[in-house]
């Protein structure tokens, strides 16, 4: 008697997709080599335009830039206080000794996944020179693995006569229940570097 025909190649219950997973150290360990790889740019690439990004609601970021002869360590904070609100705090620096800080809102909207978060934002932005003005924003993070998590950021800068938008992406990799490291590329109106950083979930769980 003869058995039923499986599409599938032997050995399987489940259908074939063809694609196998990679291990998280692996993924992480290709994103901060791409990252290093892409740093190799100009020294004015790290500007004030981009903030670094919180992928926790309630957690400090603080990331480490090398930009030629000159590095740059930026810092931010997000703090939960609403189901779909958090408030965002952060400096960023630059080598010609130029700071800023940012103070705002992130509105988290309707992601178009289960495994996304989706949001928005608006943010005064204030540079140590120059004049003061709200930037408006919007970023997706997804979850790709237990503990591993990609993002990306744009935020709209009305520059006087030049306005443009500036752009961060990423990876988050946990290291256990408060620590995760991050490893990503800014881009910005002047330039573009690679930055590594580490993550503070200071959330109660």
């Amino acid at each position: 008697m003869g058995g039923v025909r499986s599409d599938y190649p032997e050995g399987m219950t489940k259908p074939y997709t063809g694609v196998t997973s990679v291990t998280k150290p692996i993924a992480i360990a290709a994103a901060v080599a791409l990252v290093f790889m892409l740093s190799a740019g100009p020294a004015n690439a790290q500007t004030t335009a981009t903030p670094p990004v919180v992928v926790d609601r309630t957690a400090v970021t603080l990331t480490y830039t090398p930009t030629g002869a000159t590095t740059t360590t930026n810092a931010a904070v997000s703090w939960r206080f609403d189901p779909k609100w958090d408030l965002l705090l952060s400096y960023v620096s630059a080598p010609a000794g130029l700071t800023a800080f940012r103070f705002g809102g992130r509105y988290h909207v309707a992601p178009p996944g289960p495994s996304f978060d989706a949001y928005l934002t608006l943010q005064d932005f204030s540079p140590s020179t120059g004049t003061s003005r709200l930037e408006l924003g919007g970023g997706l993070i997804q979850t790709l693995a237990p503990g591993l998590k990609s993002y990306a950021a744009a935020t709209y800068v009305a520059v006087s006569g030049a306005p443009y938008i500036a752009g961060n992406v990423g990876f988050q990799y946990v290291l256990n229940r408060q620590f995760a490291l991050v490893a990503g590329y800014d881009l910005s109106g002047a330039g573009a570097a690679g930055y590594v950083g580490v993550n503070f979930d200071f959330s109660t769980r």
